[in-house]
């Protein structure tokens, strides 16, 4: 069945849909302090370089309805366990495996594909957005690329979708005692 239904394909050019991952993406980071929007000084901001994934949707990506792009940044499973040591072990990978830890995905590796990647963990907790037309630039010169294929690529939207659509309730359901018989 794994064979019927391969994560990845390979793509090139400037064409983007929901799932396409970037290499060394470059992101614009705002620094911090902000400067007051009433005060003259202009804001500082860094350009940092992410692996990310498109969360925008791929309709409307195509029919020009967004003029920016939605990304979240992902890392091979080693690198994301040495930048954060909760994420190092073996019991958290499954947790997140399971869908059990709404801030993170897991992303097969792509072994056989051009380019190869390991398993990745995509973090929903950091959002960027890049203008539309500067991601396809970076798309075109950027060579092969992978883009997940159907169902996974829902399955990352909709991770995505349960992790922004999380209600905190003011307090919590207290449950009757349970009785023993």
């Amino acid at each position: 069945m794994g064979r019927d239904y391969p994560w990845y394909e390979v793509v090139e050019g400037e064409s983007l849909e929901q799932g396409d991952i970037f290499i060394r993406c470059p992101v614009v980071v705002p620094e911090e302090p902000f400067a007051s929007s009433a005060g003259p000084e202009p804001m500082r901001a860094d350009v940092s370089f992410y692996d990310v994934v498109i969360l925008t949707q791929s309709c409307d990506l195509a029919e020009d309805r967004v003029s920016d792009v939605i990304l979240c940044p992902n890392w091979d499973l080693a690198e994301a366990g040495r930048m954060d040591p909760a994420l190092a072990n073996r019991d958290a990978h499954e947790q997140i495996r399971k869908g059990r830890r709404a801030r993170y995905l897991l992303l097969s590796d792509s072994p056989e594909t051009r380019p190869a990647l390991g398993v990745r963990i995509v973090d929903f907790s950091r959002v960027f957005g890049l203008p539309k037309r500067l991601l396809q630039r970076f798309a075109s010169s950027s060579g092969p690329r992978l883009r997940l294929c159907p169902p996974y690529r829902e399955h990352l939207s909709q991770a995505f979708a349960r992790f922004f659509m999380r209600v905190g309730l003011p307090q919590d359901i207290r449950l009757p005692a349970s009785r023993r018989t």
